[in-house]
């Protein structure tokens, strides 16, 4: 019973294609983690459209009697399938078949022969996006008495919908460029690289993969803290040991040749005894999401100072930098999801750590607060129950 009832809460993907191989190669890709319906022409993709509304179409744009653009066009003209976003598949690439597929309403262009991870990022995005839109209509259609609140969240949502376009496209586009460049030298001169130039286009795509993963990973994270589904399962654990992981993860992965940066953990004397009962998976969300962006943002020798300590039936964490601070016209929006600080300049981010840390905190049934001081520094105190 339970199986059955996942698979009916699967998002469904409608792949439209008049190749049989290409339809069975979409199928196998996307069947793992989606319900897959296939339509080997437009028309019929039409009528399954029409008859239950997929979440996304991933439509060929070179078919016989209704080429994609048709498809397109009866899709984004009829109210009820008028909100599927729609993916294009082809070989075309010439900018004016690229604007009008944009004219029609779709959402963005794959080109042929697909890429499998550059696909599945993109339905990723593309249904995460649409769920959320989704279940706020949903909220509001429930609710129109509150006409203001609901207008409120109109808002809202377009300018959710912009950052988190502008944001994956950018997050996405320079990890899959670095990917595609590494594969196509790896390819064409594999044979005439010495060792290390290998080996360091080896690293370039496991980095660019990891970049992805973490993103994807934080949007879903924030998904399921939204649904509420994002448990609390406290069980006992050295936190000592913890803090030193933490400490030593985030100098590695923010380790650049020339810039010495280094996380110290400072332990009060208060902590008679590290063996705790808590959550560690929040704990790492919480701890690892601050430690990582006190180093990012902190400049060159300037130590980060991490301390835990115990205060009656709880702890308090203390995660204080030197870095370029935060502006007091952006600490109300700090921990909203995809809000950066005006001052960040070119310094990467997805604007989705703090708004985990502030949702794992809550689950945690804790209080986080901040001061700040921009050009001096920033400092988080996490409060959490123990128990």
């Amino acid at each position: 019973m339970h199986a059955a009832q996942d698979l009916s809460h699967r998002p469904t993907i409608l792949v439209v294609d008049d190749t049989p191989l290409n339809l069975k190669l979409m199928r196998d890709l996307l069947e793992a983690d989606y319900t897959v319906k296939l339509a080997p022409s437009g028309e019929r993709a039409l009528k399954i459209a029409k008859n239950q509304a997929p979440d996304l179409v991933l439509l060929d744009i070179m078919m016989p009697e209704m080429d994609g653009y048709e498809v397109c066009r009866q899709l984004k003209a009829d109210p009820q399938t008028a909100g599927i976003p729609v993916i294009f598949l082809t070989g075309k690439t010439e900018t004016q078949d690229e604007q009008m597929g944009f004219a029609l309403g779709a959402a963005v262009y794959i080109a042929k022969p697909i890429s499998p991870p550059i696909v599945l990022a993109r339905v990723k995005a593309h249904v995460l996006f649409k769920q959320a839109r989704d279940a706020l209509e949903q909220r509001n259609r429930d609710d129109k008495q509150r006409f203001d609140s609901a207008l409120a969240q109109q808002v809202e949502l377009n300018e959710l919908k912009s950052t988190f376009v502008a944001m994956t496209s950018h997050e996405f586009r320079t990890p899959l460029t670095s990917i595609l460049v590494s594969h196509s030298l790896l390819r064409n001169y594999c044979d005439r690289l010495p060792v290390d130039e290998r080996n360091g286009l080896l690293d370039s795509i496991e980095s660019s993969v990891k970049r992805m993963v973490l993103m994807l990973d934080q949007v879903l994270t924030i998904g399921r803290a939204d649904a509420h589904l994002l448990s609390f399962s406290p069980k006992p654990f050295n936190l000592l040991t913890l803090c030193h992981q933490l400490r030593d993860e985030a100098n590695a992965s923010h380790a650049v040749p020339g810039k010495a940066q280094t996380a110290r953990v400072a332990l009060d004397a208060q902590l008679d005894d590290p063996d705790i009962l808590a959550d560690e998976k929040l704990l790492r969300h919480i701890l690892g999401n601050l430690l990582s962006n006190a180093i990012k943002y902190s400049p060159e020798a300037k130590d980060v100072f991490f301390s835990v300590r115990q205060t009656g039936p709880g702890l308090c964490f203390e995660v204080r930098d030197q870095g370029i601070g935060i502006p007091a016209g952006d600490l109300p929006r700090l921990f909203g999801d995809f809000h950066r600080a005006s001052n960040v300049g070119n310094i990467p981010g997805t604007g989705l750590g703090l708004a985990i840390v502030k949702r794992a905190v809550e689950s945690h049934g804790g209080s986080i607060a901040v001061t700040s001081q921009p050009g001096q520094g920033t400092c988080f105190t996490v409060t959490l129950p123990l128990g």
